[in-house]
């Protein structure tokens, strides 16, 4: 008799400490908003560039803020490959994205970071017109027939982009 009371004892101690487990704080995703909405830098992009940072933020679990893939096969059945690099370097100089690596050669995709480099933008506007210029530039350049040149130029005008931005150095994908 004393043995079958134990083993009924047994069973409702694990079934209680299972129930406590349930009911104990359990840890949750990071809340996600989206920052920026309504600054004077998200005021500037296309609905096109808004559309592409909402993918963006769909990959963004809380955890990977800087570890975010967007690729051309992604997007290729919305938009073409000129739009949508269009976009990104509207999202990268109005800071909204950093580039954290390139990718081009062996099927390496290239990983960005959600930026908040808009603020800055939001207290000195006089960069926002700067950058707002030279992506101008990029898009008149294209239209252009092509030449080396022409992609030297664009190029350049590319990196004056990332200076004004306060942009950080971005890594080369051997040094991961």
């Amino acid at each position: 008799m004393g043995w079958e009371k134990n083993y009924k004892n047994r069973d409702r101690l694990k079934n209680r400490n299972q129930n406590e487990r349930k009911k104990a704080y359990q840890p949750k995703l990071p809340f996600k908003t989206v920052e920026g909405v309504g600054a004077l830098p998200w005021q500037k992009l296309d609905m096109g560039a808004i559309g592409v940072f909402m993918k963006f933020y769909f990959k963004f679990n809380g955890f990977n803020r800087y570890d975010l893939s967007l690729t051309y096969r992604e997007v290729k059945h919305k938009m073409s490959s000129l739009v949508f690099t269009r976009y990104i370097w509207q999202l990268i100089g109005y800071g909204f994205l950093d580039i954290r690596r390139t990718g081009r050669l062996e099927r390496n995709c290239s990983l960005y970071g959600i930026s908040d480099r808009w603020r800055e933008f939001s207290e000195d506007p006089k960069k926002l017109d700067e950058i707002e210029k030279l992506l101008n530039q990029i898009e008149l350049l294209k239209r252009q027939p092509g030449s080396p040149k022409k992609r030297m130029k664009i190029w350049g005008l590319r990196k004056n982009i990332l200076k004004l931005g306060g942009h950080p150095k971005i890594r080369h994908p051997d040094t991961w």
